[in-house]
């Protein structure tokens, strides 16, 4: 199945590209990401290589509405889905 990722800052900046289609085999976050560094490889090291313990280090939306941190395997990815990465934003 294909997948359109969005990349916002800093990512897209990482990339030098702010849209990358992702062709991979399972429905979820763990295969997605995996496609991607794999397409990227300059976003390996801020998007990969760890077991995200009860948040991701990014902000992930699905179709424009946040996904909670679970486990990327945890998070389902559909056919025809907009998955968007993006730094987290704090402040008070």
């Amino acid at each position: 199945m294909q997948v359109d990722v969005e990349l916002l800052v800093p990512y897209k900046h990482i990339a030098k590209t702010g849209h990358v289609r992702v062709d991979m085999e399972r429905g979820n976050l763990e295969d997605l990401l995996a496609n991607l560094v794999r397409q990227v490889p300059a976003l390996r090291d801020h998007l990969s290589g760890e077991e995200f313990a009860g948040a991701l280090p990014f902000l992930l939306m699905i179709n424009r509405k946040v996904v909670a941190g679970r486990r990327p395997a945890d998070i389902r990815i559909n056919q025809g889905d907009c998955v968007t990465i993006t730094q987290i934003m704090t402040g008070g």
